[in-house]
């Protein structure tokens, strides 16, 4: 039986406990932990890597600089077919487009001796994002 942890505490010991609670409940079976942008840190994203566990998490706005919005090549993207609940009455011309890239994201820890932890990062293109800023 899936069960959600929350709170105001944000401990690597609460994420790890919860990350061996569920796997003890999924025995064998693999599992996707998904969360929100509090989990991208860098000793979260280190605990996690070394139990093998899978993660989904949205970067904290402050982690993805401006240069890296800038260097998108949207040639590459792929269009996602999504429309938002809030243009599904538009015409196809005026709702949102997305699009999506895939790259690689590096966390350095605090000390020298921290090992950079390399994960994989979905970006997501927003048009009206873009021509806002």
């Amino acid at each position: 039986m899936p069960r959600v942890f929350g709170g105001p505490a944000a401990a690597v010991s609460q994420v790890v406990g919860a990350m061996k609670d569920v796997r003890a409940m999924v025995g064998a079976r693999g599992f996707l932990m998904v969360a929100d942008s509090k989990l991208v840190s860098y000793s979260y994203v280190a605990a996690l890597l070394r139990a093998g566990v899978q993660f989904i998490a949205p970067s904290p706005a402050a982690q993805v600089k401006e240069v890296v919005d800038a260097a998108l090549d949207l040639t590459r993207a792929t269009t996602v077919d999504w429309v938002p609940g809030s243009d599904a009455g538009k015409a196809a011309v005026r709702r949102e487009s997305y699009r999506v890239l895939e790259d690689t994201h590096t966390l350095k820890g605090a000390r020298k001796s921290d090992p950079e932890l390399t994960v994989r990062r979905i970006l997501v293109h927003c048009a009206a994002n873009a021509a806002g800023q």
